[in-house]
């Protein structure tokens, strides 16, 4: 099973994810991130290059777990009064596109 989602930056930038469960090896074993800046492997909580050469991320952050940043950029927004990144707000306008989508496909059947 192959699932393509793109999408469209108002700056014009695209962005697609690609996701192929055509695999032999375990589930979750890594990503592959193809871009303009060449192409990326995370293998979790290891980034390699096209290259398969290790690239270090230890001072990218404060913390290499994602849960503790995403909690960190939750409260950070709570105490300085802002929407937090990846809110629930930001995500709607895709869920709704995707929502679209679907109703199209389901009428076609």
């Amino acid at each position: 099973m192959d699932m393509s989602i793109g999408m469209k930056t108002t700056g014009g930038a695209l962005c697609t994810l690609s996701l192929s469960f055509n695999n032999d090896g375990p589930l979750g074993t890594y990503f592959r991130y193809i871009c303009d800046n060449g192409t990326y492997l995370c293998r979790y909580d290891d980034l390699f290059d096209g290259k398969n050469e290790q690239i270090d991320v230890s001072k990218v952050d404060v913390s290499m777990n994602g849960i503790e940043l995403q909690d960190r950029e939750f409260f950070a927004a709570i105490k300085e009064g802002r929407e937090p990144n990846a809110s629930i707000a930001q995500c709607l306008p895709a869920m709704e596109t995707l929502d679209q989508l679907e109703q199209c496909l389901n009428r076609t059947k």
